[in-house]
């Protein structure tokens, strides 16, 4: 049965998505690419998994190898503790020279996005790549879409990795809108609370 993280499982939640983000051209684009590359990629893991945890959006597979940040999007404006992690965020992955940049990225997107924010935000999922196919990836999606349905509230995500989004699209997510940067699309999905499909 899928369970909601806590604190104790920071360490194992941030491994999952250190993995997965190595492979993804939006977390590559966005941290600083120097010899602290992988250093970098596991602070903004870090940085997901805290952000999300405050809004009790993590959620972890029965055998403890998959992860879904999933939460809705108006529950909880930043904190004190959301700014800080933010700064750290700054400083130990993305690096000042980015800042700049990051911020015209996160701008567009929240324009793109509903105002109201009366939805799920699906930031993140992943399973450990030696458990791929096992029965992590299933339970976290059906944990997610009945939350949809029994909330009756879409669900909406960014992806820039295109085998995901084909993934996504067999599930129901439908693009709203497409963003042709210079080395990866990100493509903004959505997902009706009463889609159904026999997949």
């Amino acid at each position: 049965m899928v369970k909601r993280a806590n604190l104790s499982d920071e360490n194992v939640v941030v491994d999952i998505i250190t993995e997965s983000f190595r492979n993804n051209p939006s977390v590559i684009s966005s941290v600083k690419n120097d010899a602290k590359l992988d250093t970098r990629i596991k602070e903004l893991a870090r940085y997901a998994f805290r952000t999300a945890i405050s809004r009790n959006g993590v959620l972890l597979s029965s055998n403890n190898t998959g992860v879904a940040i999933c939460y809705q999007f108006n529950i909880k404006k930043n904190s004190f503790l959301d700014y800080w992690n933010q700064i750290r965020l700054v400083c130990k992955a993305i690096g000042i020279s980015k800042v700049f940049t990051l911020l015209k990225r996160e701008k567009y997107i929240n324009k793109i996005r509903p105002k109201e924010g009366n939805y799920l935000y699906f930031w993140f999922f992943g399973v450990k790549e030696s458990y791929r196919g096992s029965e992590a990836a299933k339970e976290l999606k059906t944990a997610i879409f009945k939350a949809s349905e029994d909330n009756q509230l879409p669900i909406y995500l960014e992806t820039s990795v295109e085998q995901n989004k084909i993934v996504y699209q067999r599930f129901g997510f439908k693009i709203y809108h497409s963003w042709h940067r210079k080395d990866h699309t990100l493509w903004f999905m959505k997902r009706d609370p009463n889609f159904t499909n026999s997949i």
